[in-house]
């Protein structure tokens, strides 16, 4: 028996990177739906203050049209008339503040996800396998027997996981530098709330940075410790069909002159 890394919990370095692989997907799964419940609740707050604004903005427009018929046209009319004009684009700005969304937004966290549950699914059941909530490694179900066709199945899989933590890292730099120019400078914007958008904007980068990091380190850990453990096997395959295969052996029949090749008897 191989000796164990971590007493009878990791007893080779296949079991280790199906049980790294497992914590890589359960992460995976836990930063989606940590990213979903928090855009949610940004939406709902959003939500909140759009009905605030327009209830304020219908309460202004009563008042406007209060003062129009009491004071008429004269100056103090018309001065009252340009602060509820003035209130009344604040309030629409503020509006704005939720109701502005990004489609190709959605599509990026869409698709993110997508490929993510796809690349765990494969790496799970055809690579790399996984490990049981009791610690027994499980094997993948789809794998190759032969080693050649495994070992390349193993840089496919490798090199597609390192593709995706780059474009989760790239997508990251990009979400993170989403701002909404609506032609207010920075000190105008501080006496606000952010853009709905920007804030969704911002989860999804924090949560792209985090899954290009564990992916990355996942990378690394099946390029040192799988595809050895590959090449192992297939030392040790070969060792054993080395021994079992029986030499051929050459006799002449002295009276006739012909060569049979017979298989010599162990």
């Amino acid at each position: 028996m191989a000796p164990s890394l971590c007493g009878s919990f990791l007893t080779s370095k296949r079991s280790l990177v199906a049980f790294t692989w497992t914590i890589t997907t359960i992460l995976n799964f836990l930063a989606f739906v940590a990213a979903l419940v928090m855009m949610v609740q940004i939406h709902t707050h959003y939500i909140r203050l759009e009905h605030y604004y327009e209830q304020q903005y219908e309460e202004y427009q009563r008042q406007y049209a209060n003062n129009n018929n009491n004071e008429g046209e004269g100056q103090e009319g018309q001065a009252q008339g340009q602060e509820d004009g003035s209130l009344d684009r604040k309030i629409q700005e503020y509006i704005a503040l939720t109701q502005l969304y990004s489609p190709s937004m959605t599509f990026v966290a869409v698709y993110s996800v997508i490929l993510g549950f796809a690349l765990n699914l494969y790496g799970s059941t055809a690579i790399v396998g996984f490990t049981s909530l009791r610690g027994d490694y499980i094997g993948p179900c789809f794998s190759s027997p032969s080693p050649a066709v495994s070992r390349m199945k193993t840089g496919i899989f490798g090199g597609a996981v390192v593709v995706f933590a780059n474009i989760l890292l790239v997508c990251a730099v990009v979400l993170g530098e989403v701002t909404v120019e609506d032609g207010k400078d920075d000190h105008d914007r501080d006496d606000r709330e952010p853009y709905e958008v920007e804030r969704i904007a911002t989860v999804l980068a924090i949560t792209c940075m985090f899954l290009s990091g564990l992916y990355m380190m996942f990378a690394i850990l099946l390029y040192l410790y799988h595809g050895k453990e590959a090449d192992d096997d297939e030392a040790i395959m070969e060792h054993h069909h080395h021994h079992d295969v029986k030499p051929l052996r050459s006799i002449t029949n002295d009276s006739r002159r012909e060569k049979f090749i017979t298989m010599e008897e162990t």
